[in-house]
């Protein structure tokens, strides 16, 4: 899971402007980072209901696949 959600990040990222992103999206971009950063946070120290934390393996695998349709419908689930 945190293979694939540091992969988003990073492109999304750079979808944004990466480091030479202008001062909104670069702010959206350390917004994305310290939620990101909580979420790993919880994920390791067990805060993270199991059926969360299933749900999203389950997710990260998807969009590892590239099965887009099963990422929306885990998402809306």
């Amino acid at each position: 899971m945190v293979a694939t959600l540091t992969r988003l990040f990073n492109e999304t990222s750079e979808a944004l402007g990466g480091a030479r992103a202008n001062p909104p999206k670069k702010r959206e971009i350390e917004d994305n980072s310290k939620k990101l950063g909580a979420l790993f946070v919880k994920l390791n120290s067990g805060e993270m209901a199991k059926s969360a934390a299933d749900k999203l393996g389950q997710l990260c695998q998807a969009l590892d696949n590239h099965d887009f349709s099963t990422a929306l419908q885990i998402q809306v689930s």
